[in-house]
């Protein structure tokens, strides 16, 4: 069986990034109870702008070969942020209608302007591309 060492090097680059982004959001987890609310609305925000941030910014400036920001985006942010957490919160503030609603709409409304906030901090960057 031949190897094929570039989707080798994929691989290890969204595992890399995932153990980076899972130990960043056992960080934020310490810094903010890691099963509130707040914690999973900071981890989905700022990952909405990371991920949009280094798909238009970060591209835009240095020419990074698709493995890297693979493992940037697939592995850091996914680890990161936590879609599955978040679905789980929601379901288990339904007793609490408002709270669940207002939770819903801040991350799906947060997220949102947080990616045109990172799209925009990448067209600032938009000067031409260096060779990586």
């Amino acid at each position: 069986m031949k190897v094929n060492w570039y989707k080798v090097l994929q691989f290890g680059a969204v595992f890399v990034g995932g153990m980076i982004g899972g130990i960043g959001r056992y960080e934020v987890g310490l810094w903010v109870n890691s099963n509130s609310l707040l914690a999973t609305t900071v981890v989905n925000i700022v990952g909405c702008f990371l991920l949009t941030f280094n798909i238009y910014g970060l591209d835009l400036v240095i020419d990074l070969p698709n493995w890297l920001i693979l493992g940037f985006g697939t592995g850091v942010v996914g680890a990161f942020t936590t879609f599955s957490t978040f679905a789980l919160l929601v379901v288990q503030q339904m007793q609490q209608p408002l709270v669940a609603t207002g939770f819903l709409i801040l991350n799906l409304v947060g997220g949102f302007f947080t990616a045109l906030l990172g799209y925009g901090a990448a067209r600032l960057m938009d000067r031409g591309k260096r060779v990586w």
